[in-house]
This record gives structure tokens, sequence and C-alpha cells, in this order.
């Protein structure tokens, strides 16, 4: 039996929910008879300070601590892998895995900040793999993980990487991250009940090719749970995590017509179902979304990105103008929220562009639709738009940047229509500008996120 620590690092935007990555990598190892502790230092009220981890971190006495990496906020964690390591009351001897998305599309780079291995992808069998290797001894890295697909180490002072790992294909074979949520203490997100994932994943993978979107940790290959164990799922969250309205967090929830039609059915058997999702706009049409509504389902978003045509084209999006409108009237017609994803600040992004991504924009909201916070694209390591313009545009690796390190600020508290208007209408993103337009194009990108905040938060 090992003993794994894990931990979700600081964050600008404190996170009022558990994660469901370290629940699921936690209820793993327990099924596998490890022993398993949690610091969330992205909640609201968890611990944050390095000496205090460094003691969480004592007490335990792990031979694995896991750090799960995203590339917002990349330069908090690392910092902290460092003062952790630095600290003397962390204890010597421990290993350093680096998991989650960032790790995925950069396996190489932790290595160069404070991180012995890394886990690239789906993480679940990796990381018991590892618990089990350190039960036996086995690490650090030796040649006995040379069998454990989607690792990377070093050896020699030269980095080693074992085969990538295919996705999980039977994804009814995981534990439930359930399983797990006693090691979240409910008071680290300000809860006096019991603490709640707030929602779960129905599903794994995005089938969608779109050229801004990274997806690299479950990658394109569709993968679902069954529809029993959603609804034993769903009951879970209602009955025990007194959550019965929650979230379906699937890239893409509404991925073939038969198969979620028999998990509303599911959900509408057992009733009191309140929840939402993202879907593609082309997954919709009006009997899914009867089903869909009479499951439970109160509110959808929906990915268009752009109301110009040749952009949408560009990006690989997959969907016109027109069939985005149509299933924002369709959502109204059935009684279904919907919220309309739209963005700004393309590469080579032209005037006429944003004018026809505003338009869109107010066909949208004349239809009863929401839109989006924010919204300025973000070159995300891994995507197909990163890799084309990053040399071009001068922002290789901008996520290291620790000078001016990139981050959003929080969203306000208060429900006060002009807070959130002016905190939906700021993005550090425009500031950023990662592409170079010049001023006079941001002023318009400007403007058009005062447009989309005052059509969402109409006083």
């Amino acid at each position: 039996m090992a003993r794994v620590f894990l931990i979700q690092p600081p964050s600008s935007e404190a996170m009022r929910r558990p994660g469901l990555a370290l629940g699921f990598l936690a209820a793993a190892l327990r099924r596998a008879g490890h022993e398993v502790a949690v610091a969330d230092a992205a909640a609201p009220h968890g611990t944050r300070e390095t000496i205090a981890i460094a003691r969480q971190i004592a007490a335990f006495d792990p031979q694995v601590v896991g750090v799960h990496l995203k590339t917002l906020g990349l330069h908090r964690a690392y910092r902290l892998v460092a003062e952790l390591r630095a600290h003397p009351e962390t204890p010597r001897g421990v290993v350093w895995v680096a998991g989650g998305p960032h790790a995925t599309v950069r396996p190489l780079e932790p290595l160069h900040h404070g991180f012995d291995l890394t886990v690239a992808g789906e993480g679940e069998e990796a990381l018991v793999a590892l618990a089990d290797a350190a039960d036996r001894g086995a690490l650090p890295a030796s040649q006995d993980l040379s069998h454990v697909q989607g690792l990377a180490w070093r050896a020699d002072g030269r980095p080693v990487q074992t085969a990538g790992r295919g996705p999980t294909m039977d994804l009814d074979a995981l534990a439930s991250p359930t399983d797990a949520l006693d090691l979240f203490d409910p008071a680290w997100y300000g809860l006096t009940g019991p603490a709640s994932f707030g929602g779960m994943l129905a599903s794994r993978g995005c089938p969608a090719a779109c050229t801004f979107c990274c997806n690299a940790v479950t990658g394109r290959t569709f993968r679902a749970h069954s529809p029993e164990r959603i609804a034993q799922e769903a009951k879970r969250l209602r009955d025990e995590q007194a959550s019965p309205a929650f979230v379906f967090f699937d890239d893409s929830f509404a991925v073939n017509r038969r198969r979620v039609a028999q998990v509303a059915l599911a959900l509408e058997r057992l009733g009191g179902m309140h929840w939402s999702a993202s879907v593609h706009p082309t997954h919709l049409d009006a009997e899914t979304l009867d089903a869909m509504r009479r499951a439970g389902c109160g509110g959808l978003d929906l990915g268009a990105e752009s109301g110009d045509p040749l952009r949408i084209k560009q990006i690989s999006k997959g969907v016109t103008v027109d069939r985005v409108l149509h299933a924002v009237e369709l959502c109204r017609d059935a009684g279904v929220r919907v919220m309309v994803n739209a963005m700004f600040g393309w590469p080579d992004e032209t005037e006429a562009e944003v004018d026809a991504t505003c338009a869109f924009m107010e066909r949208a909201a004349a239809s009863g639709a929401m839109l989006n916070a924010r919204g300025v694209l973000v070159p995300y390591p891994g995507t197909a738009l990163y890799d084309k313009h990053h040399q071009r545009h001068g922002f290789t690796d901008w996520w290291l940047d620790g000078e001016t390190p990139f981050e959003y600020e929080p969203f306000p508290n208060s429900a006060d229509p002009e807070s959130l208007r002016q905190a939906y209408a700021t993005d550090a993103a425009l500031s950023r500008n990662f592409f170079g337009h010049p001023d006079d194009h941001l002023r318009r990108i400007q403007r058009a996120l005062d447009l989309k905040a005052s059509l969402t938060w109409r006083t």
C-alpha cells in the first residue's frame, strides 16, 4: 500500500466545488488499495500557504505527490512545487508527479520545473501503476516503469518517454469520483453541508476538431458511460451530495441522438433532476430537446464562436450561423435556457468580422439567448491555432512568462447586474493581445465585449 498526496494548485479564480479530476484519481487509487490525501489550494478557503501544505504532506508522509497542472495559473503551480521541495518540513525522498491538461501537451516541461515524473493523458491507470511501483520500492523512475504508457522522466540527465496512452474505452469500469468525496473538506468551499462535485461526466472525448481547442487529456475519441451508470451517479448527486441541480461537464454531451434519448429516459425515471450541459448545435433537434427537457435539462451551452461564415470554416467548427440560431430557437421553444459562446481576437481578424459576430449576437439575444463572459481568444498549447501562429506572433511558451503572467480577474460575488456586466466585458486576454492587433481593432473588440455584456445583463 502506497500513500499518495494530491494537490490542486492555487488559482486566481476560486473553485467553489471540488474538481472531478482529483476525484477520479483519488477514487482509482483507493480502489487499488492505496491511501490518498488531498489539498485543494484553489478552493476559496483551502490551504494556500506553502508552510501549511508542507506540514500536511509531512503529516501524511507520502511516497508520491501528484499535482494537477492547467496552463492558466501554471506559474503558481511551478512556484508552489519549488517552494515545497525546498521547504525544510517537506519530507525528503518524495516523488513529485505532474499530471493534467498542461502536463499532457508539454510532458517534458514539468521535468524542468521541479517534477520527477509526468503523466500524460487520462491518469487513473498510470497513477495507480506509479503507486504500485512506489509500494514495491521501484520509484524514482526506473526500467520497472518502461511498460507504463504515458510517462516521462529523466534518466542520466536525459528525458525518457514511454509510448502514449490511448483513451480509456470502458468508462463504467472506472471508480466513481464520489467514492473519494470525503477527502474534500466542505469548509474549503464555504459549505456547512456535504461537499459536492456539482456535476458529473457522462462521456469523455469530443469528435469535433476545432482549431482553438486542445482537449488533449480525453482526446477526440468519444466514449460514454452507460445510461445506468449515469443515472446512478445522478442519484448520488441528488441524494448523497444534496445536489438536485448539477452540470454535465462533458465536452459535448449530445453526441449520438439514440444514446441521448436513452440517457434522458434513465434520468426522467429518477425524477427530481435539474441539469445543464454543453452541446454542439448540430446535435440538437426538437425531439432530442424535448427528451432532455423532460429529463430535467434546464440550460445548454452552445458553441458558435463567430458570426462570420469564413471564420467558422477556418476554425473547423462544423456549423453555420443559421444552424446555431435555429438551435437557439429550438431551445427557446422547448423552454430550455441557452448560453451562446462568441469569441473575438482571431489572427488576422477584420473589422467586418467583428461586426458580423456582433450582429449574430444581437440576433441570438433577440431569440432569448444569453452570451458567454469575456471571450477574447487565448492560444493554448496543444491547439492547431497555437502551433500555426506562435512563432509568427512571438508568443511561444507564453505561460512561462513569470514577469507578467496571464490570468483572469475573479468574478464578483455580487448579483448586481452592473457589476456582472463589467466583469463580463473585462477580459485580460485583450490587453495581452497575443496576435498583435492594432489599437483601433482592440477598441473595436472592447466595444463588442461591452455589447455582449449588455445583451446578457440587461437592467
